[in-house]
């Protein structure tokens, strides 16, 4: 034995081996992120995105009610029937004896009549409403409190055997409405 062969022998060599990057990949089992297809990757991402979706519709489930949101309250409008009018009921009215003497007092005529001021009365403190024509049907325009004063400008008719007027506010010409005649009274220029 040469002293070449024993050195070879015992001690280990330090040699590399120059195998190609295809043979190490195989050696060591695995292949490159580069190799792998694009369809694959699309999948990939597809289902991440689904999952994703599905954990966040579940904790929207789950925190329904919890994320509600400070806003306004919206407030309920009640809306009322114009009252049935009741009939007063009449006193009588002491005659004059011949020996007094009865002063003359200014009166209203008992007439509404187109040109003429009427007064809100008989509602017990509801108010009257005002309609866009001469009809319980027709639509609630605004209500007029008790004892404000209108100038009729139109009426009277006749809707379900009530008599209807057309009113004015004098001090807001836009408020010009329908109004059962139940509900006004005669009465001196305001």
């Amino acid at each position: 034995m040469s002293n070449q062969d024993w050195s070879n022998e015992t001690i280990p060599s330090r040699r590399i081996d120059r195998s190609s990057p295809q043979q190490e990949e195989a050696e060591q089992g695995g292949s490159s992120l580069s190799e792998i297809p694009f369809y694959v990757w699309l999948m990939g991402f597809v289902v991440i995105v689904l999952v994703l979706s599905v954990c966040g519709l579940w904790a929207l489930y789950l925190l329904r009610g919890q994320l509600a949101f400070d806003g306004p309250t919206p407030t309920p409008i009640v809306w009322t029937p114009t009252p049935n009018p009741t009939t007063p009921t009449p006193t009588p009215t002491p005659e004059p004896t011949p020996t007094e003497t009865a002063a003359p007092t200014p009166t209203v005529s008992p007439e509404i009549a187109i040109g003429r001021y009427v007064r809100v009365s008989g509602t017990e403190g509801f108010g009257l409403s005002l309609r866009s024509g001469p009809g319980s049907n027709y639509t609630r325009m605004d209500i007029a409190q008790e004892g404000e004063v209108f100038l009729v400008v139109d009426g009277p008719t006749v809707s379900a055997g009530e008599e209807w007027w057309k009113i004015r506010d004098e001090n807001n010409e836009e408020r010009e409405w329908w109004a059962a005649g139940n509900y006004l009274e005669p009465t001196d220029e305001p």
